[in-house]
């Protein structure tokens, strides 16, 4: 399944935060031209037409992601071009110290060190990354990675978009992306589909979730954690507010781990599903006071 990630998608799922919940306007304020150049440079990277890894169905069936273990030199110059376009807008949110930023946007403009920093997130490699942050004078490392990972998400996007039809038609059970291999930020319960026939609407409630990286939706189980596959009824539990029972926690209390979910049957327009992360900060606060853990970490899920 493919979500609609455009720039007209992020502005009204911004639209939609800042009506429905007041509070979080400064937020969606702040972050909302980030949401907005991303989508930019995946559309600016898809109509350039990017050269598309291979999709191995032996390795696919091994549960090992595309882009493991694939050389990322081809895609340097638009990671390249993405962190030239990203990175003085994460300068004016983040504020990190000039010095710092001056070395980041050094090693960024390297094709082999970008490269290799995207090769060590797909990989998971955080010996790298702690590395590169002492290099640079940017710690903890994670502000490193959230930097990174907002760099590479436009160019990553855009492959997973490009792959389309076969990628769609992969089988893939795992509870991380068959693209990059990174762990979903939140999970949707598929719209409500039209049929030609007689313009009859049913269907949906199909549960997909969503990468944290790449964007890619797959589908997957919706009785199973994606960070454990627990399937017990007994030891999952989902929790929501009375008033917007459509946006949910998935627990699970057999790993601690929790991911968000968005039923967009209930949804109109549909939202991009990274942004309407930044209107679920009270689930994300809900959660952390529950003792559970986000499957995947991002700036949103991480805010004191």
């Amino acid at each position: 399944m493919k979500s609609a990630t455009d720039r007209k998608t992020v502005v009204s799922t911004l639209d939609a935060i800042k009506k429905r919940a007041p509070a979080y306007t400064e937020l969606a304020d702040k972050f909302g031209p980030l949401f907005l150049e991303q989508a930019r440079l995946s559309e600016e990277c898809a109509a350039e037409g990017l050269a598309l890894p291979e999709i191995d169905p032996a390795r696919a069936n091994q549960g090992v992601p595309i882009l493991v273990d694939t050389d990322l030199s081809p895609w340097a110059e638009s990671l390249k071009k993405s962190a030239a376009a990203m990175l003085p807008l994460l300068f004016d949110v983040l504020g990190l110290e000039k010095e710092a930023w001056e070395k980041l946007e050094r090693f960024m403009d390297d094709s082999d060190g970008i490269a290799g920093l995207a090769q060590a997130r797909i990989e998971g490699n955080w010996k790298h990354f702690e590395s590169t942050s002492v290099q640079l004078g940017i710690t903890p490392y994670t502000t490193l990675l959230y930097i990174s990972e907002a760099v590479f998400s436009p160019v990553l996007r855009a492959l997973a978009a490009g792959l389309g039809e076969p990628l769609s038609k992969m089988g893939w059970d795992e509870g991380y992306c068959p693209v990059c291999g990174a762990t979903p930020s939140i999970a949707q319960l598929s719209p409500r589909e039209v049929t030609e026939l007689d313009q009859l609407v049913g269907g949906g409630g199909k549960k997909f979730l969503h990468c944290s990286l790449c964007g890619h939706d797959w589908r997957y189980k919706r009785n199973a954690c994606p960070a454990c596959g627990n399937d017990e009824n007994e030891s999952r539990e989902v929790f929501y507010q009375d008033k917007a029972k459509f946006e949910r926690i998935e627990a699970c209390h057999k790993c601690g781990k929790y991911c968000l979910s968005i039923d967009m049957r209930e949804c109109e327009p549909l939202p991009d599903l990274d942004v309407a992360q930044i209107g679920l900060i009270h689930l994300d606060m809900f959660a952390r006071e529950h003792d559970l853990s986000p499957i995947s970490s991002t700036l949103w899920n991480s805010l004191e």
